[in-house]
């Protein structure tokens, strides 16, 4: 099978999926409780992709490999961004030292 008629099938799937939902949107209401519940999980969604991540969870189940240039990298970005306030300075510091820490072969 052609990726074309792949990425075909899995458009009109997620139009089938999606369509509905948007043509009765307005006629739903959520409740505030929802909302505020709902508000939270970017944070929570994004928190459970990057620890995995920098603590090299995937390799190493038990955390012996929590010493690596992913975290020293989280670590940069986070105080970039608490310090700074700039999206792109913050996606720049933190792929800055994961890409020098990497290079450098310190780990």
């Amino acid at each position: 099978m052609s990726a074309g008629v792949i990425i075909l099938g899995m458009a009109l799937i997620n139009l089938a999926l999606r369509c509905p939902l948007f043509l009765v949107a307005n006629r739903i209401r959520i409740p505030g409780i929802v909302e505020k519940a709902l508000a939270h999980c970017p944070v929570a969604v994004l928190t459970a992709i990057i620890v995995p991540v920098a603590l090299h969870l995937d390799q190493a189940p038990d955390g012996s490999a929590w010493l690596n240039p992913d975290l020293f990298a989280t670590i940069a970005a986070i105080a970039a961004s608490l310090l700074i306030r700039n999206l792109m300075a913050t996606i720049a510091i933190g792929l800055g030292v994961a890409l020098a820490l990497r290079h450098l072969a310190i780990f």
